[in-house]
């Protein structure tokens, strides 16, 4: 006796619907596996109000060969001051483009002062000055006992223009990041590459910092307020920031295939009970 046809198509669309609801139920667990305290800041904080020790921000950075160093000089003589301050020169035809000379690293890099191999900067009308090893306000002294020489009446100012980190791993937007506020924190670098992901182990984060030849790794626990007082946590010049992935991350990568797995089962089901509607 013949199947009822009607009967058949029931029967499909239940277990196609029964395999589909799987799918989905399995997708969710495989995307929920971690709870809001795996990507919860400083869980550990405590109490409202409660203060807690941090290590002092780094600022006695010291210069290094192929450091691109700002300097400005300024004195009575306005000569001088149109060579070493091109952005407040005086009115001219030019000053609109001469207002935008720092305004991109490409031209910060154009315009700013590059340590040697041997480690001097060479100033216009000044010539070589060695500042290898020197911290910036070592620098400004250096260079305002070289001018007193041939000038009166002149103020230095000297900034590092390299100053950049390199945030990779786990965050939206991982690329190289400028900064030029002397106090910056590891927060502030994955803060400017839009936070992390949702893959990100927080208790997994490395520095890499260079000393010389060598590299000096810490690993921070952004989960714990004690990173607060790692040497890490203050970033520096050339700081590299690397957020580590989850182990989350491997169902992750694995879920696309298993979907596909899935519904490529679901199909070949669907097409053997159209095939063989008495069963197979």
């Amino acid at each position: 006796m013949w199947a009822n046809p009607n009967l058949i198509k029931f029967n499909l669309f239940r277990r196609a619907n029964n395999m589909g609801i799987g799918l989905l139920v399995v997708s969710l667990l495989l995307s929920s596996c971690r709870s809001h305290k795996d990507l919860t800041y400083l869980r550990d904080s405590g109490a409202n109000g409660a203060s807690s020790p941090r290590a002092l921000p780094y600022t006695n950075y010291k210069v290094k060969i192929n450091d691109n160093l700002f300097v400005s000089i300024i004195t009575s003589n306005a000569q001088m001051n149109d060579i070493y301050n091109p952005a407040s020169s005086g009115n001219n035809s030019s000053n609109s483009t001469n207002s935008n000379v720092w305004s991109t690293q490409a031209s910060q890099f154009v315009y700013g002062y590059l340590i040697d191999q041997d480690g001097f900067l060479t100033l216009p009308a000044v010539g070589k000055i060695h500042v290898l090893g020197l911290t910036v306000d070592e620098c400004e002294k250096e260079i305002l006992s070289k001018v007193t020489q041939y000038l009166k009446d002149v103020t230095v100012k000297v900034r590092l223009l390299n100053y950049k980190v390199t945030v990779l791993g786990e965050v939206m937007s991982p690329g190289v990041y400028y900064n030029y506020n002397p106090e910056f924190t590891v927060f502030d670098a994955i803060s400017l590459a839009n936070g992390t992901k949702n893959t990100a182990a927080l208790s997994q984060i490395l520095v890499l910092r260079e000393f010389g030849d060598q590299t000096q790794t810490y690993k921070l626990d952004l989960q714990s307020i004690g990173t607060l007082k790692s040497e890490g946590y203050n970033l520096q010049p050339n700081d590299v920031v690397i957020v580590q992935p989850a182990k989350f991350k491997n169902l992750e990568l694995q879920l696309p295939i298993f979907t596909a797995a899935l519904a490529s089962v679901t199909t070949f089901l669907l097409v053997m009970r159209f095939i063989f509607p008495n069963g197979f």
